[in-house]
């Protein structure tokens, strides 16, 4: 696994970013055919957790096989990996334990299915970064720590830090904080791991986008939703509510020059 993964500019088709589909395969097909998804133009981003707790975690794995599909490492992928070994056996009693976090549709997996499943998860990066019109755009699953920029971030993830990578993974420090500095050397940074009722949240030029679909989908709460974003998106209509699957397509004229989000 590299562990920062810089993609070059799409020049032919949009990018999207996607917030934590824990499986809501469904959700995910409906935000991508309102959005008119094109798979030859067009990229997808996770900001990772594909899996666990909704009912198509298989599903939502193996589009991590599609040329047009990318994603950083969520915590829950993580989880997979420390649980389900190489060949595609498991350790029972820390599976047993972590049904309580939706991982219990492993125990109905083939070996040979979860070995494939994992040799897909293995590769993910920690980090992913793409240049725009509008900037360098990055995507961590959790948070960029406080007091680091992006270029030091990306080298410590590189070296194998590991307080950083459990923060890239796990951590909540920045959104629990309300944390409005943001992320220098970095113009827009996208997140997920922590749900947010009723929408989105910017906190500096960090936008929150887990909005908490499989909660929406399991017990029919109205105040989460899936978000699907256009990576350029005007930064003022990404915040705030939205329906059973938001998308986000509008993006600005190009300026000629890239100013604040």
């Amino acid at each position: 696994m590299s562990a920062v993964l810089i993609l070059p500019e799409n020049t032919k088709g949009r990018d999207f970013v996607i917030g934590d589909i824990h499986g809501a395969f469904d959700m995910l097909e409906k935000a991508l055919a309102a959005a008119q998804f094109d798979a030859t133009r067009d990229r997808l981003i996770s900001i990772g957790d594909l899996i666990d707790r909704g009912p198509e975690s298989r599903r939502c794995a193996e589009l991590l096989r599609q040329p047009w599909f990318f994603a950083v490492r969520g915590n829950h992928e993580d989880m997979f990996l420390d649980i389900v070994r190489a060949d595609g056996t498991f350790d029972e009693n820390k599976a047993a334990w972590n049904i309580r976090n939706g991982m219990g549709w492993i125990f109905d997996e083939t070996p040979e299915m979860l070995s494939a499943l994992r040799a897909e998860i293995a590769r993910m990066p920690l980090a992913l970064e793409i240049p725009t019109d509008r900037g360098t755009v990055g995507f961590v699953h959790a948070e960029v720590p406080a007091g680091l920029d992006w270029e030091t971030f990306k080298n410590k993830l590189a070296a194998g830090d590991e307080g950083v990578t459990e923060k890239a993974l796990w951590g909540r420090d920045r959104i629990q904080a309300g944390d409005t500095s943001g992320v220098a050397g970095i113009d827009r940074l996208f997140f997920g791991h922590t749900p947010q009722a009723g929408g989105p949240q910017r906190l500096g030029n960090c936008y929150y986008i887990d909005t908490g679909a499989v909660f929406r989908l399991l017990k029919g709460d109205a105040d989460f939703f899936l978000t699907l974003s256009d990576i350029r998106a005007d930064s003022a209509i990404i915040p705030g509510p939205g329906a059973r699957e938001k998308v986000i397509t509008q993006t600005p004229p190009k300026p000629k020059k890239f100013g604040a989000y």
